[in-house]
């Protein structure tokens, strides 16, 4: 089960692991190609009319309705949304949207908007507290971040060649659950280190082909050489022990001889990544991975 919160500036989610994660990323791509499988409804398309008056049966099928039985996608649900709303202002037919009465899907529609809409008025703080806990069966935290200005100026030494100051840019975050506590340097600190490094690049590689194959930039830092892993070669780094990360709601703590991230609910036993993209941050590659399945 994941749980989400969606504010102004961040999404947060809980996922038991992060192969949870990587099915929502290519449940994903897998649904974004719908339209690559059926042709793009043009005006001429759309003034088709099947069945043909002459030809009937045997004429050309209309184009909208590819499916059997005459079945077709809406692969514009606004337009259509519009087209409904043109019909309803036109037509002298009774509205049944206000003579009937008001249905208990309508009813948790109109809370849950102005619930959205009042949503600056809220204490931010009692949200975190009361929501954003993971459950005793999540090992993976997702955090998206918008990014803001000012702190975007920080982060820009990792991208030269790219201009990150304008237009969107998100940070995510995802933080693995560990079994050991990273304060002590043991073999097994250090076996599971590799396999959650591996499995972070892994999960990091597959997420950034999908916000490309959706055409937006996307770049993770490797935990490893604390530089970017896709972008060219750059001497600023940001290592999960950077104090850039206290601004992303980790706090880092001095040992004396090293420094260790901790995490807001599992503390230092966790280990950390970072993405960046300019996808927005209710893109569907977000927002999936928010909703359970």
């Amino acid at each position: 089960m994941a749980t989400k919160i969606v504010k102004c500036s961040r999404t947060v989610a809980y996922l038991p692991s992060f192969h949870a994660a990587r099915i929502r990323w290519r449940t994903f791509s897998s649904a974004s190609d719908i339209r690559d499988h059926f042709p793009e409804l043009t005006e001429d398309t759309a003034k088709t009319v099947w069945p043909d008056k002459k030809l009937g049966l045997l004429g050309p099928q209309d184009k909208r309705f590819l499916l059997p039985g005459q079945v077709g996608p809406c692969v514009n649900p606004k337009k259509v949304t519009d087209q409904f709303k043109v019909k309803a202002v036109e037509s002298p037919v009774l509205d049944l949207d206000t003579a009937l009465p008001e249905t208990l899907f309508l009813h948790h529609s109109d809370i849950a908007e102005q619930f959205l809409t009042s949503i600056d008025e809220i204490d931010v703080d009692f949200i975190d507290r009361e929501m954003s806990g993971p459950t005793c069966t999540d090992k993976l935290e997702y955090r998206a971040h918008n990014c803001p200005t000012l702190l975007r100026k920080e982060f820009k030494e990792l991208f030269p060649q790219r201009n990150i100051m304008d237009g969107t840019l998100v940070i995510i975050t995802i933080s693995l659950k560990t079994e050991n506590d990273m304060t002590i340097w043991s073999s097994e600190v250090e076996q599971e280190r590799e396999k959650l490094l591996e499995m972070f690049i892994q999960g990091a590689v597959e997420l950034c082909q999908a916000f490309d194959d959706s055409g937006f930039w996307a770049d993770f830092i490797d935990p490893s050489s604390g530089k970017p892993f896709k972008s060219p070669h750059t001497n600023f780094t940001l290592f999960e022990t950077d104090e850039r990360y206290r601004k992303l709601g980790f706090d880092i703590r001095d040992l004396g001889c090293c420094k260790v991230i901790s995490h807001p609910v599992w503390g230092t036993r966790s280990y950390i990544g970072s993405l960046f993209t300019n996808a927005p941050l209710n893109h569907p590659i977000l927002m999936n991975l928010s909703y359970p399945h």
